[in-house]
């Protein structure tokens, strides 16, 4: 059983490599678009749909990735000047359970989001905005499982 879960941390944590992957695909094909530009005079017209969708999906999973990592946005002066035992309790209750919180909005709205984004497709390659919103909700629910995880490590 240990084993399994074990397997299974390992491709939750795939977030940040695969956010990584998708910021360098936006470096490749920003650059890309530049030298098609600049030198031979014809940019290319499909770069500004890839690089939209490659951004949603590297800002989520980079979301997703920093919750894993602690590394999100949040306000330590109260936990700094409490006691250990309470600072514990702050940092569960408003640092993981804030946190969770947000994962299980966002995970709501992400899923209320698709239905609509399946009728739209973006203009040059037709790509269907699901595709670029269904970042949302996945991203919420790895936030969510690393939330869980962190909340099932402190106890």
């Amino acid at each position: 059983m240990k084993r399994i879960f074990h397997w299974f941390d390992r491709i939750m944590r795939l977030d940040e490599v695969l956010a990584s992957a998708a910021l360098f695909a936006i470096f490749l094909v920003a650059i890309s678009n530049i030298f098609m530009r600049y030198i031979f005079n014809t940019p290319l017209a499909w770069t500004e749909e890839v690089l939209q969708l490659l951004m949603v999906w590297a800002t989520f999973l980079g979301a997703s990735a920093l919750v894993r990592r602690n590394e999100h946005v949040l306000i330590g002066i109260l936990s700094e000047n409490l006691p250990a035992s309470l600072a514990r309790w702050n940092d569960r209750l408003f640092n993981v359970g804030m946190v969770l919180i947000a994962a299980i909005v966002l995970g709501y709205w992400g899923l209320q989001l698709l239905p609509y984004s399946n009728f739209r497709s973006t203009p040059m390659l037709q790509i269907p905005y699901m595709w670029i919103h269904v970042a949302i909700p996945v991203s919420a629910v790895v936030m969510a499982y690393h939330c869980l995880v962190r909340l099932a490590r402190d106890t």
